[in-house]
């Protein structure tokens, strides 16, 4: 047998041992991490659609009625397809999204999708929810399977794979098949984009979230997928096997792999919060008596070792404009890491190196030291950014990040999304949007 052929029996056994999930009821904790994890992502989506962007294209074309929502004020309703493809490319604007190490971010592809077919379903929330859990699952395997070779962005293909799993368990599809075609069928995006700027980047998700509803479509058209395409594009295209036996180890209920997620407390990418969780811990310093400031990290987050353009995509992506905007406002908010000049002419006393030391301790933990030079010696260091599961984010601090990102109907949709598991019918669940 062929290693690409072992590949895919691997990728269906972890596909199978994942839909165990949704068979029945999730334990406490599970469920309400879940739920967590559906009302950030949502936020997460909402902010992210007041972008100019993102508003210019809702208004472009959007085709009338279909049974899913679009997550914006009014509830917009579409297609399930294009409800997905908005919903997650919104989430993709403000560098918001929840995450999982070695690298990726399954909610934002598996939650729009998951969230589109149950609603034109008429699922209940318990059987979303258990979907949702199963589909992160297959998306975390592969991702931890999987190394991406550099340009290669985490976006659009393997969590698109998960995103299709959950649509097939709502469908009443065969996850293994439905999961061959959207896998037979990628978005595969490179860094360089992030780097200039070039916000069609954002799509990514989108079309991965939406690849995942067409994966159903086609399925029961009688199309089929292949499935050694994971282990071909990921094994010896764009990346390489590291660990196999993450696709085979059996579930364990009490313990999925949506529980080691990370939530996202900074408006930029998730390799500089480290760094900018140990510039907030320092003591406030006069930006004009900085003369150097150093950054000792792990060899992943040199990605982002490089100056910013002169946009907010692009200083997003870039660790030492990161720190640099964190110096000078000494606040992170939504708009702290958006492009100015005078941030980005500090962001260049600033050097990134890899810390063999801190280099041992990834993927477990993500460690960074910060050392400032401003007339004395200021350092601070931490091992996980605030909101990796080792250092969580309390209920009440993810409540807050939704009341801020959710604008006027957060209150109703927070507490509404918060007992999705006991709606009958998930297309309820939304009501609050619709009366914004």
């Amino acid at each position: 047998m062929s290693e690409t052929a072992e590949l895919a029996r691997a990728v269906s056994t972890a596909i199978r041992e994942a839909t165990g999930l949704s068979a029945g009821p999730l334990v406490e904790p599970v469920r309400r991490h879940a739920l967590h994890v559906v009302a950030d992502t949502i936020g997460v989506s909402l902010a992210g659609g007041r972008t100019a962007e993102m508003t210019r294209l809702r208004e472009s074309q959007l085709p009338a009625g279909g049974g899913a929502t679009v997550w914006a004020p009014g509830a917009i309703p579409a297609p399930p397809e294009e409800a997905a493809f908005l919903n997650a490319t919104a989430g993709s604007f403000l560098e918001l999204d929840e995450g999982m190490r070695p690298t990726g971010h399954p909610a934002m592809h598996v939650v729009p999708a998951a969230l589109a077919a149950a609603e034109v379903a008429h699922r209940s929330g318990a059987e979303l929810l258990g979907a949702v859990v199963a589909g992160y699952e297959v998306a975390a395997r592969l991702f931890t399977a999987f190394r991406l070779t550099p340009p290669t962005h985490p976006h659009g293909h393997l969590g698109g794979v998960g995103a299709a799993v959950a649509v097939a368990l709502l469908l009443g599809e065969d996850p293994v098949a439905v999961a061959a075609i959207a896998a037979t069928t990628p978005t595969v995006p490179v860094w360089n984009a992030c780097y200039e700027g070039a916000t069609a980047r954002n799509t990514a998700m989108g079309l991965a979230a939406q690849n995942a509803l067409r994966a159903a479509r086609l399925h029961r058209a009688g199309f089929r997928g292949s499935p050694e395409s994971v282990g071909a594009l990921f094994g010896r295209v764009t990346g390489r096997v590291v660990d196999v036996d993450a696709l085979a180890g059996a579930v364990d209920p009490a313990r999925p792999a949506i529980l080691r997620n990370y939530f996202k407390r900074h408006s930029a990418c998730a390799l500089t919060h480290g760094a900018i969780d140990a510039v907030l811990s320092l003591p406030a310093v006069p930006v004009e008596q900085i003369t150097a400031v150093e950054v000792h990290t792990v060899a992943n987050n040199l990605k982002l070792d490089r100056q910013a353009a002169p946009n907010d995509l692009s200083a997003r992506f870039s660790l030492p404009y990161a720190v640099a905007a964190v110096l000078t406002a000494r606040a992170s908010d939504l708009s702290t890491f958006d492009y100015r000049p005078p941030v980005a002419d500090l962001a260049r006393l600033v050097s990134v190196g890899v810390d063999d030391e801190l280099e041992r301790q990834w993927p477990r933990h993500s460690p960074t030291r910060v050392v400032v030079h401003a007339g004395e010696r200021l350092e601070a260091s931490v091992t996980d950014p605030r909101g990796h599961h080792h250092d969580p984010l309390s209920m009440d601090e993810i409540h807050r990040k939704f009341l801020l990102l959710a604008g006027e109907p957060a209150p109703r949709l927070w507490d509404s999304l918060l007992a999705l598991d006991r709606a009958p019918d998930v297309a309820g669940v939304l009501a609050p949007l619709r009366e914004a």
